[in-house]
């Protein structure tokens, strides 16, 4: 495996545990799927980020911010 396929993996991985985190801090309150298409939608926004390797954790502050904007 190349190394910049090895971080990709990791990135994802990353992302993934964000999102399941974020599923279970707003059950009751977001849809899973919600949940889902909010977190897409966010990491799509950071695509071209030339620094990739905060991108998970901002990933899941902005979805974090979305989400709790959208329960009040």
């Amino acid at each position: 495996m190349f190394a910049a396929e090895a971080k990709t993996k990791v990135e994802r991985h990353a992302i993934e545990h964000a999102t399941e985190r974020l599923i279970r801090r707003y059950a009751g309150r977001h849809d899973p799927e919600v949940v889902r298409q909010t977190v897409n939608q966010v990491t799509d926004l950071y695509a071209t980020a030339e620094v990739y390797a905060f991108v998970p954790v901002l990933v899941e502050r902005d979805a974090r911010r979305i989400l709790d904007e959208a329960a009040e």
